[in-house]
This record gives C-alpha cells, sequence and structure tokens, in this order.
C-alpha cells in the first residue's frame, strides 16, 4: 500500500468516526473522547447502534414525505378500456308486430328487447312460434308469425335463391345473402344443421326452420 492510498483510507476512518462520535453525543447527551489522530478508533457497540437508528429514521423520513398528502395510492389510467364500447346490432323485426323494420339495438339485448322496440305484439301475433329469451345476433331477422297462417316450405336451402330463402321464419334479406354466399363458397349444405356454419344461424333457428326447410 503507497502513502497517498494510506492516507486516503486515514481521513476515511476520521471521517466515519467523527460521524459516528456526533451521532452518539446527540442520542445519549455525552461526549466521546476523542482518540490521538494517526491511531485506529475503535466504534464501540452502542455508537454503532445509534448511528444506525439515525440512519433508519432519516430513510422513513425520507419514504413519508414521498407519500401522497390525502393518502391515496394514484389509480391507473383506465380511459382505453372505458373508451370501448361493444358495437350495436342491427336487427330486421318482422310480422305481427305493431312497428316492424330496421332497427338498432344494444349489444347482449334477446328477442324480447327487439318485440318491445318494434312496438310489441299485434294481437294476432302467435306469441308461442318465437324464444323471447333467445339471445340477439347481428344482422338477423326476427319474424313474428300470424296465428293460423300456413306453414312455408319445404324449401331446399341447396336450390333456392335468396328471395324463396327470406319467406322462411327467421331468415331475413341479410342472413338469406349469407346462405347464398357460403353455398357458393363452401359446396352445399349435407344437412339443416349444417346450416350453423352460416354466421348469425344457431341451433334454435335451425330448429324452427325443420318441417319447412331441407337441404
Amino acid at each position: 500500500m503507497d502513502d497517498d492510498e494510506a492516507a486516503v483510507r486515514a481521513r476515511a476512518r476520521d471521517s466515519f468516526a467523527r460521524m459516528a462520535r456526533r451521532a452518539y453525543e446527540a442520542a445519549h447527551g455525552e461526549s466521546v473522547a476523542s482518540s490521538p489522530r494517526g491511531t485506529r478508533w475503535r466504534v464501540e457497540p452502542r455508537v454503532a447502534l445509534s448511528l444506525a437508528l439515525a440512519l433508519a429514521v432519516v430513510v422513513a423520513l425520507v419514504w413519508w414525505s414521498a407519500r401522497p398528502l390525502d393518502g391515496t395510492v394514484p389509480e391507473a389510467d383506465s380511459g382505453a378500456a372505458d373508451s370501448f364500447s361493444p358495437l350495436p346490432l342491427v336487427i330486421d323485426v318482422a310480422g305481427a308486430v305493431a312497428s316492424p323494420g330496421v332497427m338498432e339495438l344494444p349489444a347482449g339485448a334477446r328477442v324480447r328487447d327487439a318485440i318491445g322496440a318494434a312496438g310489441g305484439f299485434l294481437d294476432d301475433a302467435d306469441r308461442s312460434s318465437i324464444n323471447l329469451a333467445r339471445p340477439l345476433v347481428d344482422g338477423e331477422q326476427v319474424y313474428v308469425a300470424v296465428a293460423g297462417d300456413e306453414a312455408v316450405g319445404p324449401v331446399n336451402v341447396n336450390a333456392a335463391d335468396a328471395e324463396a330463402l327470406e319467406a322462411l321464419p327467421g331468415i331475413g334479406p341479410v342472413l338469406a345473402e349469407r346462405i347464398v354466399a357460403d353455398r357458393a363458397a363452401h359446396g352445399p349444405f349435407a344437412s339443416l344443421e349444417a346450416l350453423e356454419r352460416v354466421s348469425g344461424i344457431g341451433p334454435s333457428l335451425v330448429a324452427r326452420l325443420a318441417g319447412l326447410a331441407t337441404a
């Protein structure tokens, strides 16, 4: 070790000793005798403990001052989540309702909501022909039959054009065009249940077409 390095270490020991001595004197009100310069100064355990406590207090004060004044925790920005909203459903309500037509309903709406938006059932509506609890699908037709109407069909879904498909209950212009386009792209339907591969057609609608349509 050269003389410069020894001098640096000696100054560091002296600086640490002075810091520890001041911390001890502030905590205990007693003076600590100074050691001659150039000699090793021994830090007593109680002096080291006082220094550690003083440093802990400083750290705690810094942490406390960094907290919000009202004690609240900042919340994450929820603007991105709030800005998203599901697209509305476009539904065609036809048949025995007061005001048939195309209307927009909120996402998650059911058939009963579509009937209500169309002004409700007419007196001669066949209410048993429709499931009011069924969730709606964008682009579908909700058709309310008139009591005593003769059944339509059977319509061959592999041969009928869009106009003929629209004559089936629950199949509006949008679904009719989808059936024709799907048939052209993927080939004929092997069964009536295969209509479920068309967007907007589910098991409940296929069940309604039983006896009225064939594949």
